[in-house]
């Protein structure tokens, strides 16, 4: 009985909010901030690097929308993410295992897209329960920041099968925190005089607008999640020790913080347009400098400072924007389809890095993708949308 009287008071609380996105974030964190530092450290190559990392796009385009899609359809969102983030925990311990290169590839594949598959839900609850976008979401960032800087110092002074038993543990809190939260507050709509049907998949394809907004973020995570890859092998080969990588990484994703918690005070005030030519404008200073720079006291004060906030921003704008272009229906599924589309861009630049890092230098595949990111702010001024829907106040 008095269990069963604690989880009611846990059920709905802010604390069980709290857990999924602290622990959600810390496990990616944990397991994404210095993989590209730890594969190394295992023997393998440029290449070899840059094939394992892509896998988690290449899985990511199927199974991060047949989830959203599934979610919408079923209505059961908490329970199918955090289903999947058990199931990367678990897959993480696997992984530490592991050291021939397909089996990495299709361990990290799995376990990454089953990462992003719950995220779009997540971010869905966040923007959509009795509590405040801002001050749900705040607990994401401090929870990546705590993973960057546990995973820096674990990698370093630690055997690797700790690291990931902290991605595991993790998982574990955060389905318990799903597991406590309430479902979604969908908006109310007046009773219809007949039965409304469920707009179908293919109303995305109808909407030219929509379609634009995907060749963009198609152009701008493709080199955003590249970085988000690289960052940390770009710190190590300027000389930067692996435990003051986590700190850096940490430290720059503390600098959300404000970004999140007064999301309400310019996110549904400024256009998509605006807030997006911005995200893009962000990047291509830090990727100038990163490919610009020899100095490791130029690249670490830009990765602080801008690193996380353009990738933040763009992160919520996905939310803004499909809430803004598509059905209330279909947000989930919406969410799901930007992000397969984006991890496809993934897979085409992180493999193309690869190559670039085998037969050139890091700065030089910084300086590629500061000219498609530019393109990416080309193409923004072509897009047309709505600020209609109130997503963060």
């Amino acid at each position: 009985m008095r269990s069963s009287a604690l989880f009611r008071r846990f059920q709905g609380s802010y604390f069980s909010y709290v857990l999924v996105y602290f622990c959600a974030y810390f496990a990616m964190a944990a397991f994404v901030s210095v993989l590209s530092v730890y594969l190394t450290t295992i023997g393998k190559t440029g290449g070899e690097m840059s094939f394992i990392i892509s896998a988690s796009s290449i899985f990511s385009v199927f199974m991060v929308p047949a989830a959203g899609y599934l979610c919408d359809r079923t209505g059961r969102s908490r329970l199918i993410s955090g289903m999947l983030l058990i199931a990367m925990g678990l897959l993480s311990l696997v992984f530490s295992q592991c050291r021939q290169v397909w089996a990495l590839f299709f361990l990290e594949g799995l376990l990454m897209s089953f990462m992003n598959s719950a995220q779009p839900a997540c971010e869905r609850l966040a923007a959509a329960t009795k509590f405040r976008y801002g001050i749900l979401r705040i607990w994401g960032t401090v929870g990546y920041a705590a993973g960057a800087q546990a995973a820096g110092l674990a990698i370093q002074h630690f055997p690797p099968i700790v690291l990931f038993s902290l991605v595991f543990l993790s998982t574990l809190l955060a389905a318990l925190g799903l597991a406590g939260a309430e479902d979604p507050i969908l908006p109310e709509a007046p009773e219809p005089r007949e039965e409304k049907k469920r707009p179908p998949l293919s109303s995305f394809l109808k909407n030219p607008q929509f379609l634009l907004f995907l060749l963009i973020a198609f152009l701008f995570y493709s080199s955003s999640g590249v970085n988000f890859n690289y960052a940390a092998f770009l710190l190590d080969t300027m000389g930067v020790p692996t435990g003051a990588v986590g700190t850096v990484l940490s430290v720059g994703t503390l600098v959300e913080i404000p970004i999140i918690l007064f999301s309400n005070k310019f996110m549904d005030r400024f256009s998509g347009k605006t807030l997006l030519l911005t995200c893009c404008a962000i990047n291509v200073v830090q990727f100038l400098c990163y490919g610009l720079s020899g100095s490791a006291w130029v690249v670490v004060t830009a990765m602080i400072l801008l690193k996380a906030v353009g990738a933040t921003l763009f992160m919520m704008l996905i939310l803004k924007l499909v809430r803004n272009l598509v059905a209330p229906e279909l947000t989930v599924t919406g969410i799901s389809v930007v992000n397969s589309i984006t991890n496809l861009g993934v897979i085409v630049m992180q493999n193309l890095g690869g190559v670039i890092l085998d037969y050139a230098n890091i700065h030089t595949l910084y300086l590629i993708l500061t000219a498609i990111t530019a393109a990416a702010m080309l193409l923004t001024l072509l897009l047309r949308v709505k600020n209609t829907e109130k997503v963060f106040s």
